[in-house]
């Protein structure tokens, strides 16, 4: 009987992400040291208003609502572990994580979407006949995370395997995405175009600038090597970190005279969708958008679509007034 509690407890633990279950434990273990602190007796279920005290302190000592939404959910998971009905699903405790998303709530200041237009002023300033590996590094990152709707975790884990080519398009498989919490992966697939604006053709001008092989294990986006003596630069064997790309990205919006702090990252997959959902006309369907994006819902995908002021005035001028 106790090897068999012992292969349902594994099985248990294989519900969530290995990542998400070291940090389950971690915050489990601070609750269960908190609780022999106090004398509180370590047995599931834990009480209601025991669990709502735990969760009222650590919120006083964090002040974050996104670390209490993280010990909220690690304890809610650890209850999982028995059939019994869950006592973070009682009001009691839920209402603290409610009062600390209004307490430390702050107004979402959203970043500007990149529109196609600075992504051709890339292109024409960075991914020209003459152009270091530095600079055409950016051009690609830059138009793939457009065209792509990619996520930085998506863009910089992409490997020249993931990558197929066609006549007229290609193909990026992308192993595991936010959305993708069981990790079947998904395929996006970007379309040629006949000018030197082609992501397609402009990916495999940096593959070729770079010497990346298709068999190659290591990321297609890599920190750089400078040799000051040839001028020239090569590809390090590590993945290029966030505040790294975020930096390059940076300093190309500002080389090309527009403010950095009005765009960041996720501004390549809010502006791609803006300017499909734009120059399409709203032709391409909701599930077509949510499919290329990894979107789950309408609403989440929504979110990401800048609308023009003129089409929200577009609203009032049919007031009848």
């Amino acid at each position: 009987m106790k090897e068999r509690k012992q292969v349902v407890i594994k099985q248990l633990l294989t519900s969530r992400a290995s990542s998400t279950v070291k940090r389950y434990t971690l915050e489990i273990r601070k609750f269960v040291c908190w609780c022999q602190r106090f004398g509180v007796e370590v047995q599931l279920p834990f009480d209601s208003a025991t669990i709502a005290i735990y969760l009222s302190q650590c919120f006083q000592h964090s002040n974050s609502s996104a670390s209490l939404a993280l010990v909220y959910s690690a304890v809610k998971w650890l209850h999982t572990f028995v059939p019994v009905s869950n006592p973070l699903d009682n009001n009691f405790c839920r209402n603290i994580l409610e009062s600390a998303k209004r307490v430390s709530g702050k107004p979402v200041s959203k970043k500007t979407p990149i529109s196609a237009d600075i992504i051709k002023l890339i292109i024409d300033n960075f991914a020209g006949p003459q152009s270091s590996l530095k600079h055409l590094r950016i051009a690609t990152i830059c138009t793939l995370g457009f065209a792509g709707f990619l996520r930085y975790n998506e863009l910089c884990n992409i490997l020249p395997s993931h990558l197929n080519f066609y006549d007229t398009y290609m193909t990026i498989f992308i192993p595991r995405s936010k959305t993708d919490v069981y990790r079947e992966g998904n395929i996006v697939y970007i379309n040629g175009v006949d000018n030197k604006y082609c992501p397609v053709n402009l990916l495999k001008k940096y593959m070729k600038a770079a010497s990346i092989s298709f068999n190659s294990n290591l990321p297609l986006f890599r920190p750089l090597i400078y040799y000051k003596k040839s001028n020239s630069y090569s590809l390090r064997s590590s993945k290029l970190s966030y505040s790294s790309c975020r930096e390059v990205f940076k300093s190309c919006l500002e080389e090309l005279g527009l403010d950095p702090k009005c765009y960041g990252l996720h501004s390549l997959r809010s502006g791609g969708i803006t300017s499909v959902v734009h120059h399409s006309g709203n032709s391409i369907s909701d599930r077509l958008l949510k499919l290329h994006g990894r979107w789950k819902t309408d609403a989440a995908k929504d979110m990401y679509v800048h609308e023009d002021v003129h089409k929200r005035l577009e609203i009032t001028k049919y007031l009848g007034l």
